[in-house]
């Protein structure tokens, strides 16, 4: 009898934020549409990702949050203020001019747990702190916002991602406070 392959789970960690400034977030995506096209995130899955997990073995999914339970870093705050384009991606996306140095710190640890758990994630590109507004977006010129957005970052997060025929599904699986 052939062994069943083994289950595995599509899994991110991300920041999260809290409703109000998901709604402000995405209620930017959808002033600029008209400008851009393209089609919304939801507001209800808008978040910054901070490693990608792309198929975790379900019986690996202790050794991620004890990975994740180690890392140790303060709690933050930061202002998106930036919006920018990536015309390859098509991906309008708000970010920081200035990204706070305990994000940086943050993703550092982060990697380096699940590096030295032997915890495979993307690590392919460098991380640059985005949080996608529109997909399939198609900008001539962006016009930056007029007023930044304070993010109070408390907790950092383990999303399941789940492939649906509308779009991807997020569920929060677990939370991490920030030091």
């Amino acid at each position: 009898m052939a062994d069943k392959p083994a289950t595995t789970l599509r899994v991110f960690f991300a920041l999260w934020p809290d409703r109000a400034l998901q709604t402000a977030l995405h209620n930017l995506g959808n002033a600029l549409n008209p400008d851009c096209g393209g089609r919304a995130v939801r507001q209800e899955t808008i978040h910054l990702t901070l490693a990608f997990i792309a198929a975790l073995p379900a019986d690996r999914i202790e050794a991620l949050y004890a990975a994740a339970a180690r890392v140790d870093t303060p709690a933050f705050d930061w202002q998106v203020d930036l919006l920018g384009y990536w015309r390859r991606n098509q991906l309008l996306w708000a970010g920081a001019r200035q990204p706070p140095e305990a994000l940086t710190t943050l993703v550092g640890r982060l990697h380096a747990v699940l590096n030295d758990a032997g915890l495979a994630f993307d690590d392919s590109k460098p991380f640059v702190p985005h949080i996608t507004l529109l997909r399939k977006a198609r900008c001539k010129q962006l016009v930056q916002p007029p007023v930044a957005l304070d993010w109070q970052v408390r907790e950092f997060v383990l999303v399941q991602s789940e492939i649906a025929a509308g779009g991807a599904d997020y569920r929060v699986m677990r939370r991490w406070p920030l030091g």
